[in-house]
């Protein structure tokens, strides 16, 4: 069996780790079963999750829980009715409260009329430079001359390194702690550091700071811990975390870089809790999960509709791993919709493939990781640049600036593996500014075909490359049409989960040499920070192009059991050079058009911080002129 799916249903941070399995598509309960959904199918008050614990619980056993119930009801009385409950815990930001339980009393609580839903409160464990450049975050600083300034970004996650150069400027950090309690900024895990950096980190120190900054590198930086040293901690701390930062007055963007295995439908309590954060005038940017590349494995709080939920794409000038280098692409690990209740999630996608950023425990170390982790906080970067341009912007409309100027991969219009498209930063702010005189950032060129390949088949495709684009990277994703089937029966239970059909495909330059094989190794590769499989949906093929002219992809079925050689239908995008697609996008009401005459540039008045980056000073074009704007009503 070469591809296995066993996900467990806990709450994970969206970090795949270097080496070994991706934290999000792991090993998991007993049985090895794909994860119960976190929504109430059979209507009876409970959720699924908590379904599945309530199976095999003990009479005298207590589950810790979560329990939503109708506005101005009394948590107490609530209690009270369910016979008493246990370490009870309430919110202000949700209708709802945690607490521990029998199995008896959980089944008495989701019979009372003022009670909506009682869930898991399960488990939360934690999940530049090229990709700025490729992405166009460096170029939205210099181009617009915003940085963030005046812009909160709350993180909630493991907490934040005050001590590192990227952070160094902001002390003393806003701090809430769910874990221990303290009141000074610390991170005993690491991964939140890396997070808070990859949005905020200011440019300033040694050698390597200006290289590695921030998308945002003036935004003030909140955290929120809510993960303890082993990146774990419980739903409800999370939305303690939530809470905490919705309720800081400097606080505009929330910035979640975690999620959880199990399709969720958005109203499980930490989902509300986004939402609500959302109605309250803050942008929140979720991670889609770790669970890819199955459709359905958006979790919680990546469901919530208030959400805007990012994906992972590779960004297409990174150095190169062992197996040569990449063009831009969906990881093979970024979760993907539509939701339990069928909504497109997620709602773009961002760099989130070997991304170096700052290393906890450290003045100035940096290290690379992958995950829908990293390109969370490009996104939340960029919602601070776009609040620091427009400061009216509503929640709604900074999701609608960056989805309408997202570039467009994956089929025609939003879908729910890249939602509206890949992450460009500054065509978002020439779209909220109406500057006609920016055209997007430069990508690779995408190619998009679909095909089948009969029983035993093989079925090929052919595209070009010109003498001009022998430097850019080629990557090719084949999206197979089909579904998880057991690949191993034991008793009542399946252990191996495998997508079927199981193609593989290969990629051939002009001269007939093999670049890349779609093979799924045994383990991952330590020198490359990305697994190449996740359920087997997806198949990447990547390499660097040898020479000009004509280049194949061949598809074919693997013929070893438990497929034996059956084929199927799939789509294929292809990612090569030329730089720039040539596409106007419908969503944008600006011309991708340049000056006819040579722009120069006037030097802004505008107050800078963050001095030591590199590049132009802050600036606009000569015609350009910034007028003040109403607040938008968040908290100033």
């Amino acid at each position: 069996m070469r591809r296995v799916l066993t996900l467990g249903a806990a709450l994970w941070l969206l970090l795949v780790p270097a080496v070994g399995r991706p934290a999000g598509a792991a090993l998991g309960d007993a049985d090895h079963q794909p994860p119960p959904p976190q929504t109430d199918l059979d209507g009876d008050g409970i959720a699924e999750d908590l379904e599945a614990r309530l199976a095999d619980a003990a009479p005298d056993e207590r589950l810790p829980i979560l329990v939503s119930h109708e506005p101005n009801v009394d948590a107490d009385t609530l209690a009270r009715a369910a016979g008493g409950l246990e370490q009870l815990h309430r919110f202000g930001i949700v209708d709802g409260f945690a607490a521990t339980a029998t199995p008896g009393r959980v089944r008495s609580l989701a019979r009372h009329p003022q009670v909506r839903r009682v869930e898991l409160n399960g488990t939360v464990r934690a999940t530049l430079d090229a990709a700025t450049d490729d992405f166009g975050s460096d170029r939205a600083g210099w181009v617009f001359g915003v940085d963030g300034a005046g812009v909160g970004i709350c993180v909630v996650d493991t907490g934040v390194d005050p001590g590192h150069e990227q952070l160094d400027g902001r002390a003393p950090i806003p701090f809430f702690d769910a874990v221990h309690g303290r009141t000074t900024a610390y991170d005993d895990h690491g991964h939140g550091t890396h997070v808070a950096a990859i949005a905020a980190g200011d440019g300033t120190g040694g050698a390597d700071a200006a290289r590695y900054a921030g998308v945002a590198p003036a935004a003030a930086v909140y955290a929120a811990k809510v993960l303890d040293q082993n990146g774990s901690g419980s739903n409800a701390d999370v939305i303690d975390g939530v809470q905490w930062c919705a309720a800081q007055p400097g606080v505009a963007v929330i910035s979640m870089s975690l999620g959880s295995d199990g399709a969720s439908d958005g109203t499980d309590l930490l989902s509300q809790a986004v939402d609500a954060a959302e109605a309250g005038g803050d942008v929140v940017v979720v991670a889609a999960g770790n669970a890819g590349d199955a459709p359905g494995t958006v979790g919680s709080p990546g469901a919530a509709r208030g959400a805007v939920t990012v994906g992972a794409l590779a960004p297409w000038s990174a150095p190169s791993g062992s197996r040569g280098a990449h063009g831009v692409y969906l990881a093979a690990f970024s979760s993907r919709g539509p939701t339990a209740d069928g909504r497109i999630k997620p709602d773009l996608a961002a760099p989130g493939v070997r991304i170096m950023a700052a290393q906890a425990g450290t003045t100035s170390g940096y290290v690379a990781y992958s995950g829908t982790s990293m390109a969370t906080p490009f996104v939340s970067g960029g919602a601070a640049l776009l609040l620091d341009a427009v400061p009216a912007l509503a929640p709604g409309e900074v999701r609608g600036r960056l989805e309408g100027s997202a570039q467009a991969r994956g089929p025609a219009g939003r879908d729910s593996d890249w939602g509206a498209g890949a992450l460009d930063v500054p065509s978002a702010l020439a779209d909220a500014l109406g500057a006609s005189w920016i055209s997007p950032s430069d990508y690779p060129r995408v190619r998009r075909t679909s095909g089948i390949v009969a029983d035993h088949g093989s079925w090929s495709w052919t595209f070009e490359v010109d003498s001009g684009s022998l430097d850019i990277p080629i990557a090719v994703a084949v999206a197979i049409d089909g579904a998880l089937a057991c690949a191993l029966q034991l008793g009542p239970n399946c252990w191996r989960w495998e997508w079927s059909p199981d193609l593989d495909a290969e990629l051939t330059d002009p001269i007939g040499t093999v670049l890349s094989t779609s093979i799924c190794p045994a383990s991952n590769d330590p020198a490359d920070a990305e697994p190449r499989c996740g359920a087997g949906r997806q198949e990447l093929l990547y390499a660097m192009p040898t020479v000009a002219g004509t280049y194949t992809v061949t598809v074919w079925p693997f013929s070893d059991s438990p497929n034996d050689g059956k084929g199927g239908s799939f789509a294929v995008e292809a990612s090569a050079g030329p730089l720039g697609d040539g596409l106007m996008r419908p969503t944008q009401a600006w011309h991708l058009s340049r000056p006819s005459a040579p722009c120069t540039w006037a030097t802004s008045t505008r107050p800078r911080t963050g001095a030591g980056r590199p590049g132009p000073p802050a600036s606009r074009p000569p015609s350009w002129t910034r007028t003040a704007v109403p607040s938008r009503g968040r908290r100033s």
